[in-house]
């Protein structure tokens, strides 16, 4: 009988809800040409009967699961990516991957202009970062990272293999 009530008291209890911890991992180049190693990650948990959200090392009382997180690319003087969440200097490339995502930021001399020649890499695709701010925009569901989404940049044709013919 005591099994009985025991089993019945967890079927009423309050429903779990979705918690997940995500580590990111990756690596910044500033300008003067020193690559650094970082980590930033996200999470939703359940403490002291509230729920937090963390980002990198910020973390704070949430009612609900954010919907989305945005990571602004800001572009100054052309020739300056700044990634607050990520360090607060200027960058020329940075590497960051989390929960299966990879992100990548480099530059592309082959741009005709020579200025903005910044290219943000994700799943296949190169985005121009030609004008600021940029956003890369983390979309949670209960488990953690549903998608990404890059917004304020300019989507580029893929280039052609090397071994294909034209």
């Amino acid at each position: 009988m005591k099994a009985l009530i025991f089993i019945i008291s967890l079927l009423l209890s309050v429903p779990v809800y979705a918690q997940f911890q995500l580590a990111g991992n990756g690596s910044y180049t500033l300008q003067d040409g020193k690559t650094v190693p970082f980590q930033y990650g996200f999470g939703y948990v359940r403490k002291e009967g509230q729920f937090h959200f963390s980002a990198g090392k910020q973390s704070l009382v949430v009612s609900s699961l954010p919907q989305k997180y945005s990571l602004a690319l800001i572009l100054q003087n052309d020739d300056e990516v700044w990634v607050p969440d990520f360090v607060n200097a200027p960058l020329s490339s940075f590497e960051y991957e989390i929960s299966g995502f990879e992100l990548k930021l480099s530059q592309d001399p082959e741009l005709k202009d020579g200025r903005r020649n910044f290219i943000l890499h994700y799943d296949g695709g190169r985005y121009r970062f030609n004008r600021g701010p940029g956003q890369v925009n983390f979309i949670f569901n209960d488990e953690g990272i549903e998608r990404v989404e890059i917004k304020g940049m300019f989507k580029l044709p893929n280039k052609p293999n090397a071994t294909e013919s034209p």
